[in-house]
């Protein structure tokens, strides 16, 4: 097989629009005041998620639109510091001394009172093979805290009362 080659093609410019753009006309800018409140909370190590009004949909980290109905979340609701792995993949690194790759979790929690995921780290002393999807999980905050969402310094395993739960046994 040859070796491929790349051919970089010239392109003419074909629009030029003269004049200036006046930001603050625009209906719609991007505007972050309506989360300050979530960013507050975290700096007293608090969790607050957005309610929306029209489907009670709870959000977590906040959205500025409802991603089902289009309106604007606009109630806080407190989140509890615990929650659940909605789901995780790895990734590899090296370990220094083998070589070998080992895998680490990539995990998303759901909060205990949202609705949606964000993808957080675990304890680093967890092992993947150890993670799976339900894992109750709870919030550890650290030292100092700067109000926003690197106050999270990971999220660590808790007891599962059903782990250790019977299967249920049908009768013949």
């Amino acid at each position: 097989m040859g070796k491929l080659e790349y051919i970089k093609k010239e392109y003419a410019r074909t629009r030029k629009t003269e004049g200036k753009w006046y930001l603050s006309s625009y209906k719609y800018k991007f505007n972050t005041t309506h989360i300050v409140p979530f960013f507050e909370m975290l700096k007293q190590k608090k969790l607050m998620g957005l309610k929306c009004r029209g489907c009670n949909t709870v959000y977590f980290p906040p959205k500025l639109v409802c991603g089902k109905c289009l309106i604007q979340p606009d109630k806080w609701v407190p989140l509890r510091e615990t929650g659940v792995v909605a789901t995780f993949t790895a990734t590899y690194d090296k370990d220094p001394k083998t070589g070998e790759l080992v895998p680490a979790p990539i995990t998303a929690v759901r909060p205990d009172g949202a609705d949606t995921i964000f993808v957080v780290e675990l304890n680093p002393k967890i092992k993947f093979s150890d993670v799976y999807v339900g894992m109750p999980v709870k919030v550890k905050w650290r030292e100092t805290t700067q109000g926003n969402l690197g106050d999270i310094e990971y999220y660590d395993r808790i007891e599962d009362p059903t782990e250790n739960m019977p299967l249920y046994k049908m009768e013949e």
